[in-house]
């Protein structure tokens, strides 16, 4: 019984650690809907919905990814242990740990081969800014 109340109590202390991580800097970060009602800017133009698009996918990569990715590589690394020489509880924990380190180089990979690509062909010239990912909206 002492065992599983230990058990219970990492399992909350993860959980906790992750909701903190992911919403304790989500009352300073900038809203994702760019435009509307109760926004600084009252009316929506077409570059509005790219903005919004932008604001999503870093808010994915990096609110939600990170504390997921370590959530999971913490789980993987407990059922290794917990393993102890169970070739299948083993198995088990290397594929999801394997599966972890894949998909976030699969995520990462993916944003960094588009923003080369982008890059590359020159976005930034043909459009007149900075950086391809700007857009010209006020």
């Amino acid at each position: 019984m002492k065992k599983n109340a230990f058990k219970n109590l990492l399992t909350l202390l993860v959980l906790a650690v992750l909701f903190f991580s992911l919403f304790s800097n989500s009352a300073t970060a900038a809203p994702l809907v760019p435009c509307g009602p109760g926004t600084v800017k009252g009316e929506c133009e077409l570059c509005d919905f790219f903005k919004l698009f932008d604001n999503i996918v870093k808010f994915v990569l990096r609110n939600l990814v990170p504390p997921i990715a370590a959530l999971m590589l913490v789980i993987g690394g407990v059922m290794f242990f917990q393993a102890a020489g169970n070739p299948a509880g083993v198995g088990k924990a290397k594929s999801l740990l394997t599966s972890v380190v894949i998909g976030l180089l699969i995520v990462y990979g993916a944003y960094l081969i588009i923003s080369l690509f982008f890059t590359a062909i020159g976005v930034a010239e043909w459009t007149g800014l900075q950086n391809w990912f700007e857009y010209p909206c006020q």
